[in-house]
């Protein structure tokens, strides 16, 4: 009798303060249960299921209530069974890309392309990374957004936005462009950008109400058929 996963949960929501946990890049580490907690926020369904076939203990991880929705809702229509997880990350992959998130692999990434540097060179070896990045992050009222932390997602790199909803974030000759997601850092709002590495200006961030996030051991329930 074959067993099907077809549902992902977080049975018993963590009461712990994310926000009191010590940072780490991707993750928080929680001393109550001293584990990573990775923070899923900006992961595609495909990564958080590739996390979850991969890991070698339970994983611990902080998504939304939407998040979680969708993965089940993609689970749903394309039901796997333990041992065909490849196969169903290939099908995800086809046309699936929503927020979910993972709890162990903490260098987990997914390769993007470089349309052109900014001298117009194309197909480098090494993808030419500018000194700065800068752009301005709007409210839902459509006026600059001050005081607003940024971060780029698994790195150090971060800034605040000035009394004209401005951020400029100064680069390295050894930042990995493949770490091309920043990031709202904040209790009320919520939103990510996919920055383009081929030029300093940066499409506007426009912010959003954050979800209530949960927060938890996330667990692969069975179901028989």
């Amino acid at each position: 009798m074959k067993t099907r996963i077809n549902e992902v949960t977080i049975a018993e929501p963590c009461l712990q303060n994310w926000d009191e946990m010590d940072k780490g890049e991707g993750f928080n580490f929680c001393k109550a249960c001293s584990k990573n907690v990775i923070d899923f926020s900006g992961y595609t369904n495909t990564e958080i299921i590739s996390v979850l076939a991969g890991a070698s203990s339970s994983v611990c991880g902080r998504l939304s209530k939407t998040q979680l929705n969708q993965l089940n809702y993609h689970l749903s229509i394309v039901p796997t069974t333990n041992r065909n997880w490849m196969r169903y990350l290939g099908v995800l992959a086809i046309g699936v890309s929503v927020f979910v998130v993972d709890a162990r692999a903490t260098g987990f990434k997914v390769p993007i392309e470089i349309a052109k540097s900014i001298n117009n060179r194309i197909n480098d070896t090494k993808p030419i990374v500018p000194k700065k990045i800068y752009g301005y992050v709007i409210g839902a009222d459509h006026k600059p957004a001050v005081g607003i932390r940024l971060v780029i997602a698994d790195t150090k790199f971060f800034s605040i936005t000035d009394k004209n909803g401005r951020y400029e974030i100064t680069l390295d000759d050894r930042f990995d462009v493949n770490n091309n997601k920043l990031m709202v850092e904040s209790m009320r709002y919520g939103a990510v950008l996919t920055l383009d590495f081929s030029k300093e200006k940066q499409n506007n961030l426009k912010l959003k109400k954050a979800e209530p996030m949960i927060m938890g051991k996330i667990m692969i329930a069975p179901k028989k058929k």
